[in-house]
């Protein structure tokens, strides 16, 4: 009889696989150019971490064939594991490509020295980030870098966009790539940036929406108010964050995530910034990477890094001139090697960079290790095997002639020639202001060293003053020759403005320049040491608030000679003290009034210890590090948070595939997926339920009227033809002919419309069925019902078999 009861099984049309999923395949592919464009989009926020734009190609090349490369596995019907592993295997031949070409077999294959070019490009990447501040040079190393974690994003998002379906939640993949420019750039990721990947995110929830309506009906509402809601969730809870987190830890003052505020993937190593932008490279107000060195000579020493000579374009940076450069810093030749000599042990600490620390002019340096070249031009040293001077201990030895004030005024021009052009060289937009001033102030004089004071002494007068917030608030804390126009006329800046003013100058008027970049002498320590030949050398102590930098002027047969135009920065050398003179002497001595003190005091020539912090300045290197553990621990409460509900659209997106495959009993399914989602809201299922007893109990509580009622009778009945009729037909045939995830929806929708705001947030971060497992599928790994289920569905009787 039960057979009787039954309706007649009815055979699905059958049509062709490829005519089935063609559409599907489509929309999959215009979802995966989408979710490549958010993802490039996203990315260019990066302009401003990274200098220029030389990074884009790599990283939309990287980008595009991991997203082509899983689109055509999707197209070839791979298994979603499958496809992710292919986006995986692009990726790595993508970037090796890029990277390891000479590396590699066939120029995609990881050869046998991909390890070793590997180290060094991450040893690379290591020192840029350490030593370098935002926007840092595109190197390789950083490249790789770039290239690397955005593909793994892009994997990262075509999985969630388009595998698991979940175009809504994947968004947090574009929140992580907006993270590192929100922490390292000064003003945060910036509007512009921000409205290309809020662009790319809506374009994102678009292209799903469309994907997903042909499969949904108007009245379920579930293509919209599911992407709605979920968007919503996400976006107010990365508008909270935003918000809440800077007023949480200290040193969070300005942007998104402000300056003072940045975090090093590498560890808490520090280093100075080679090159800088006349911006913010040499004004950090925190106190950081200490350094030590000791020294015998009689007065407190200046560290060099690099020199600055190339004054063209938007950044000033050290010329490596890698061809030129020389090995073995144990004996090293050039000029300057006259003069007592000096002996220095430098302690580095935590300081990370690939230019080795040294007073000028270095002669002979020992006990450091790794390997080192040194330029004859400049005496600097460069780390030519990717090492670094990180927790080093070296001793340098130097010499410099004993310069006097009438040793350098009787020193005639430069003769052609005798320097390299590079330290001559001028650009071309060199503003008419800064020429007439430099012509102005050396008029009346053709000697090199009155031509030289006469623009020393006009920086350090006292129409000049230090400020580190001047050129921010003045609007011309930027780049290129511009910034000395303006810096001249609001006459306020820091050491960057005025020793790049006075090289600048100095080239205008015929005397070779270059910008060292380094730190000022420090402050005593109080300590003492034995050097290695066993005299006593006295110890001194910098860190990056010593960070300066200051000109140096080329001068026949005495070399290259330190002047200080910054006022209140760093020691003003003897032979650059302006010094009064009776006026009848100005012609027999070639002097110029402008080589005369200017009106008003003086800055002093002693040199100016390190400011003593404030107690808030004391602390804050601690509350930074507080801070980090802070940031650290509420995005870990917040990936605990957001785990369930991810749990939870996972389970979901897997149970509509495969209940759309057809190759799973979709009304149990869709009785499951029913069932888990009223436990969500409030209307958990008993042992003792029958699916009748349930359903019209889940009608009666949640007030479920209409459609919604009608689908959740639907849904009833076709798990229990499903689930104890099998003998009539295929279950699978019997439930085929209802739309049986529009169901699921419209009572989904119903239960999320009727309960109250607190139910429906508990229902997304706290599922009650992922705590609470009773009724789900076998094949997802979830529990069965417990024993005695069907019994208690048929009222206690035994199932027919017959049917009779």
């Amino acid at each position: 009889m039960t057979t009787t009861l039954l309706p007649a099984p009815s055979r699905p049309v059958q049509r062709p696989a490829q005519q089935r999923r063609t559409p599907h395949d489509q929309r999959h592919f215009v979802l995966s150019l989408v979710s490549m464009a958010a993802v490039i989009l996203a990315s260019l926020s990066l302009n401003g971490v990274i200098q220029g734009w030389l990074w884009l190609p790599s990283v939309a090349l990287t980008v595009g064939s991991v997203f082509t490369g899983m689109a055509v596995a999707r197209r070839l019907h791979f298994p979603d594991p499958l496809i992710f592993v292919t986006g995986l295997l692009v990726l790595i031949g993508t970037v090796n490509w890029q990277y390891f070409s000479a590396q590699s077999i066939l120029g995609a294959i990881p050869g046998p020295e991909f390890p070793e070019r590997l180290t060094f490009l991450l040893k690379d990447a290591e020192d840029t980030v350490v030593s370098q501040l935002a926007p840092v040079l595109p190197g390789v190393g950083i490249l790789l870098i770039i290239s690397a974690t955005t593909g793994l994003m892009a994997v990262l998002m075509d999985t969630l966009a388009i595998t698991l379906r979940m175009p809504a939640v994947s968004g947090i993949i574009l929140l992580v790539i907006l993270i590192p420019p929100a922490i390292i750039k000064p003003d945060g990721v910036g509007i512009p940036a921000f409205v290309a990947a809020v662009t790319g995110y809506l374009l994102l929830l678009a292209a799903g929406q469309w994907r997903e309506k042909p499969r949904k009906t108007a009245s379920t509402g579930r293509t919209s108010a599911g992407f709605f809601t979920r968007a919503v969730s996400i976006g107010a809870v990365a508008l909270t964050t935003a918000l809440v987190l800077p007023l949480m830890i200290p040193g969070f003052n300005s942007g998104a995530f402000p300056q003072g505020s940045r975090l090093n993937a590498w560890g808490t190593t520090t280093g100075l910034n080679p090159s800088v932008t006349l911006g913010n490279d040499l004004r950090n107000p925190t106190s950081f990477g200490r350094i030590t060195y000791a020294t015998n000579a009689d007065e407190p020493l200046y560290l060099r890094s690099s020199t600055l000579e190339d004054f063209s374009g938007q950044r000033w940076e050290p010329d490596q001139r890698l061809d030129s450069r020389r090995t073995g810093i144990r004996a090293m030749g050039g000029n300057n090697r006259t003069g007592s000599p000096i002996v220095t042990t430098i302690t580095t600490g935590s300081f990370t960079s690939p230019w080795l620390l040294a007073p000028y002019a270095p002669t002979s340096i020992t006990n450091v290790e790794g390997m080192w070249t040194w330029d004859p031009q400049n005496l600097t040293i460069l780390a030519s095997d990717g090492g670094s001077t990180a927790q080093q201990t070296y001793q340098v030895r130097s010499s410099t002639p004993e310069l006097t004030r009438e040793l350098l005024a009787g020193i005639g021009p430069v003769p052609g020639g005798e320097v390299s052009p590079d330290f001559m060289t001028l650009p071309d937009d060199i503003p008419a202001a800064v020429e007439t001033t430099a012509r102005a102030l050396t008029a009346e004089t053709v000697n090199p060293f009155y031509k030289a004071m006469a623009i020393q002494n006009y920086l350090r007068g006292e129409e000049f003053t230090y400020s580190l917030e001047a050129p921010v608030e003045g609007g011309y804390d930027g780049t290129s020759m511009g910034v000395i126009e303006r810096f001249l006329d609001v006459k306020a800046g820091y050491c960057v403005q005025f020793a790049g003013t006075m090289a600048v100058m100095a080239r205008l008027v015929g005397i070779p320049s270059r910008v060292a970049v380094g730190y000022v002498p420090g402050a005593p320590t109080g300590n003492t040491i034995r050097g290695p030949d066993g005299e006593e050398l006295t110890e001194f102590a910098v860190d990056s608030r010593d960070a300066h930098a200051w000109p140096e002027l080329y001068f026949r047969d005495v070399g290259w000679v330190k002047f200080e135009p910054t006022p209140g920065r760093g020691v003003v050398p003897d032979y650059a003290q302006p010094q009064p003179r009776p006026s009848e002497v100005l012609a027999e001595d070639n002097l110029t009034p402008q080589d005369l003190p200017l009106s008003g005091a003086q800055p002093p020539s002693t040199p100016d210890a390190a400011p003593v912090p404030s107690d808030g300045q004391t602390d804050r290197s601690r509350l930074g590090q507080i801070g980090v553990l802070t940031a650290g621990t509420l995005l870990l409460l917040a990936l605990i948070t957001v785990t369930p509900f991810l749990r939870r659209e996972a389970r979901s997106s897997r149970r509509r595939r495969l209940l759309t495959s057809g190759t799973h009993n979709p009304a149990r399914m869709a009785w499951a997926e029913t069932t888990e989602i009223a436990s969500d809201y409030g209307y958990p299922m008993v042992p003792a339920d029958t699916p009748r007893t349930f359903a019209e109990r889940l009608r009666s509580k949640a007030a479920l009227e209409g459609q919604a009622a009608v689908s959740l009778s639907r849904l009833q009945h076709a798990y229990e033809i499903e689930e104890f009729a099998q003998t009539t037909g295929s279950p699978r045939q019997a439930a085929g002919t209802l739309h049986t995830w529009e169901d699921v929806q419209t009572v989904i929708s119903a239960l999320h419309r009727t309960a109250k705001p607190t139910t429906r947030l508990k229902a997304q971060l706290l599922p009650y069925s992922l705590r609470h497992p009773f009724q789900s599928d076998r094949t997802l790994g979830y529990r069965r019902p417990a024993a005695g289920f069907k019994e208690a569905l048929t009222g206690g009787q035994p199932e027919s078999k017959s049917g009779g």
